[in-house]
């Protein structure tokens, strides 16, 4: 075998192991068309333990950047009451800074998103011109579930429109 033949082997053999690697860790835990149960065992068995930890954090997002996000692998972020990205923040304020964190949470080395959530028990009164409906004190004393489930539908409605998709809402006490 010629030198020439030797060393084109070798090519396509490194090749090959770089296509291999690259397959090993983007995995099943990718593929939609896998069982889901399937897709979490792989992906849990590429995760290290800062990784596993991180998906089970929740932080506020006074605390969230995209260094936090990507440095710990944080799984989740919170507005919680009056937590903004600005005061009198816009729908187009909110969806920027949500898909900033997103993005951030996406670039880590397995490309696991972040559930952003928002503390809007009464509405999403943390953006502008957003519905306000009354304090869950109020809602509970009409014993009107059709009516919380319309308020709990108009508050999805709204958080969906800036990015969120997880909502703590409507809270009934």
């Amino acid at each position: 075998m010629s030198r020439k033949s030797v060393s084109l082997v070798g090519l396509v053999l490194l090749c090959c192991h770089a296509s291999l690697t690259e397959q090993r860790l983007q995995g099943i835990f990718k593929d939609p068309k896998e069982p889901i149960d399937e897709r979490v065992k792989d992906l849990l068995g590429k995760m290290n333990l800062e990784e596993k930890v991180g998906q089970m954090t929740q932080i506020e997002r006074k605390n969230a950047s995209a260094e936090v996000l990507k440095s710990y692998f944080i799984g989740s972020v919170l507005s919680g009451g009056g937590s903004t990205p600005k005061v009198n923040a816009t729908v187009k304020e909110w969806v920027d800074m949500v898909n900033g964190m997103q993005q951030a949470s996406l670039s880590t080395r397995l490309g696991i998103p972040m559930i952003y959530g928002i503390d809007a028990v009464h509405g999403h009164n943390n953006v502008m011109n957003a519905t306000i409906f009354p304090h869950n004190v109020g809602l509970g004393v009409t014993r009107d579930p059709q009516l919380l489930k319309e308020i709990g539908a108009a508050t999805a409605l709204e958080v969906r429109a800036t990015g969120i998709p997880y909502a703590f809402a409507p809270c009934i006490a």
